[in-house]
């Protein structure tokens, strides 16, 4: 079979464009991949900082301890290092709820919360010293005084 030069040149230019195809292709593909997942701390780290924020956090009414999502950051990570104490008087954990605020980093009777405007944006980031992503909880607890008020407390709760 003999070539003609015209029929080798579209051929070259063909085999040229499907290359370019494939990198193009491939190159999509490694954009809209998902990011990987941040590295975990080492298992000294882990351990200290679990061992930290187990001293730290504080144990509900019940007696029993908070649950632990493995999801969720080791306590001295994210968690407040004491309680945050609100002024509101409360009798139980329900009694208490975050500010409406993005990023709440407060906790105050239900009847305090407040409310939002339907027009606000709040990112969706997990920042550490709020109730983003189970890193504290509300709760009542009692303050320096004895008296038992909602207070931000370290840790992600009580799964309800």
């Amino acid at each position: 079979m003999i070539h003609l030069p015209t029929e080798e040149k579209r051929m070259t230019f063909v085999n040229a464009c499907s290359q370019v195809m494939v990198c193009v292709l491939i190159s999509l593909a490694l954009a809209c991949s998902s990011p990987s997942a941040p590295p975990k701390p080492s298992k000294t780290e882990a351990t200290r900082a679990e061992t930290e924020g187990a001293e730290r956090r504080a144990v509900p009414p019940t007696g029993a301890s908070p649950a632990r999502d493995s999801a969720t950051p080791p306590g001295s990570a994210t968690a407040v290092d004491a309680p945050k104490f609100s002024s509101d008087a409360c009798r139980k954990d329900s009694d208490c709820a975050p500010v409406a605020m993005c990023h709440p980093d407060r906790c105050v009777a239900v009847a305090n919360v407040g409310s939002m405007s339907s027009e606000m944006m709040c990112t969706m980031e997990c920042r550490g010293g709020t109730v983003d992503c189970g890193y504290n909880h509300c709760g009542c607890a009692p303050s320096t005084s004895g008296k038992k008020v909602c207070a931000l407390l370290p840790g992600p709760g009580e799964k309800q």
